[in-house]
């Protein structure tokens, strides 16, 4: 009689806001669980290919679960994860399902569109069925923009990263008709799913041989400065600076799988690099270069690669200006940390400022602070740096020269890394947590006629930051 008594106070709805009461037994249903583990894997994938950090997708599952009432426990890298739903406190028991991370990367639309499903799972138990629905619409989602806007945007991010590093009028040519070539071939790769793995070096073999050829004669510029640029897709920034990132936090195995990736990528580049350089040698130039232009033009480059971020990733245009605000003032603070103390804090300064920024923005505009968050890291560039470096190794045989890049590039990404740490250091996150079953008493068992305002017996907050009635949910910071 005790046992049916604590089941009966288990399920007597309770008074109180923000509180999912259940039955302490949640292995119950073993076919809603399957159900449950399996979403969230599917929710974890889509997740991990909008750039997710390992941790926040872990955090988003557990908030997810705990809002459908019940545990959650993930085992999360970038190509894959497992989680366990249901179960006890110890990890045992519940039901364990697993799902590949498959596909190209989400656009900021698509990223956008994700981010709003989460919110809306963590503050409400969406069914199923409505979930996955949402989830494949979103996937299937047509580009916003036609190919030719498409490639449009790819020129502009050339443009607008090639003017941040080297700007005068023939090399802004150079950048246009290289990033328009490899705008129409990322196109067709797109398309063509068996073609993503040879695509960087053979975009990168022919971006060279092009540059090598005509770079002198017509442009009277030094090739090398336009290897980079072009290739501003193929490039592992956010990789790299996500993979720091994880190995600060603790996530050794997904921060080395994200850096293991981001070497791999710019090793194809640097081959391809150096399989052009050997089909075409450089092409003596004719004339004499051209002046560089002003002091504005970096800043017109971060323009620029805004609109090319808004066309190529196909943005939502409702973020325009919040996301041409966070990309100018990224630069502002990384240019003035830089003349202050250095590159070096320069970058860690724009990091640290990142993560508040982001969430500032996301509050007051309803943009999720990944959209802003990618392009800024792009902004930062530590893998054109890193293809720099490398390159230098391979093509130029420059030992010297390619280490110091090398390093350089390392205490950059790590600066980047700690920043972001600690910017969002400062942040208040709220968890949903599940608190332990209330306590049977005879008054509960008898009936609660208490006024709304007075709590009943045994409803105060659990240790863990949840509600201690049921296996309710509700939040800590």
């Amino acid at each position: 009689m005790r046992g049916i008594a604590r089941r009966a106070a288990a399920l007597r709805p309770r008074r109180r806001t923000g509180t999912v009461t259940l039955p302490e037994d949640d292995s119950a249903d073993r076919e809603r669980l399957r159900d449950l583990a399996s979403l969230l894997c599917e929710l974890g994938s889509d997740l991990l290919r909008a750039a997710e950090r390992s941790s926040e997708v872990e955090r988003a599952l557990h908030d997810v679960a705990a809002r459908y009432g019940t545990r959650a426990r993930c085992f999360v890298v970038p190509t894959g994860l497992f989680v366990r739903v249901g179960g006890g406190p110890d990890g045992r028991g519940g039901e364990l399902d697993f799902a590949p991370v498959e596909g190209p990367d989400l656009r900021l639309d698509q990223v956008e569109s994700l981010q709003a499903l989460v919110t809306r799972m963590r503050a409400e138990e969406v069914p199923f069925g409505e979930v996955r629905r949402a989830l494949r619409e979103n996937r299937e989602r047509p580009d916003r923009f036609s190919p030719a806007a498409t490639v449009l945007g790819y020129v502009l991010l050339t443009v607008g990263l090639g003017t941040m590093r080297h700007a005068t009028v023939p090399a802004v040519a150079g950048y246009a008709a290289l990033g328009a070539g490899v705008g129409v071939l990322r196109l067709f790769g797109d398309r063509l799913p068996a073609a993503r793995t040879a695509l960087p070096v053979v975009t990168a073999i022919l971006v060279t041989a092009a540059a090598l050829r005509w770079a002198g004669p017509l442009l009277h510029e030094d090739p090398t400065l336009l290897y980079v640029p072009p290739l501003i897709a193929f490039l592992p920034g956010a990789a790299l600076t996500l993979g720091a990132i994880e190995l600060a936090t603790g996530a050794a195995l997904s921060g080395l799988s994200r850096l293991a990736g981001a070497l791999t990528v710019l090793l194809l580049l640097s081959l391809g690099i150096l399989v052009g350089s050997e089909l075409q040698r450089p092409h003596p130039s004719g004339g004499k270069a051209a002046e560089p232009l002003g002091a504005w033009a970096p800043w017109v480059g971060v323009l620029l690669l805004g609109f090319g971020f808004l066309l190529y990733f196909s943005a939502p245009p409702r973020v325009t200006g919040w996301l041409l605000g966070a990309l100018l003032a990224e630069r502002l603070v990384q240019s003035a940390a830089s003349e202050f103390a250095g590159a070096t804090f320069g970058a860690f300064a724009a990091g640290a400022v990142l993560p508040p920024m982001a969430s500032w923005i996301e509050k007051r505009s309803r943009t999720p602070d990944q959209v802003v968050f990618l392009p800024c890291f792009w902004l930062l560039v530590p893998g054109a740096v890193g293809l720099t470096s490398v390159s230098e190794i391979i093509v130029e045989k420059d030992t010297d020269g390619g280490l110091d890049s090398l390093v350089g590039t390392v205490i950059t990404v790590a600066a980047i890394a700690l920043g972001v740490l600690v910017g969002a250091g400062l942040q208040r996150r709220p968890r949903l947590m599940l608190g332990e079953p209330a306590p049977s008493t005879p008054e509960s068992l008898l009936g609660d006629d208490r006024p709304d305002d007075v709590p009943a017996p045994g409803a105060g907050a659990s240790a863990g930051g949840g509600v201690g009635a049921g296996s309710g949910s509700g939040t800590e910071s």
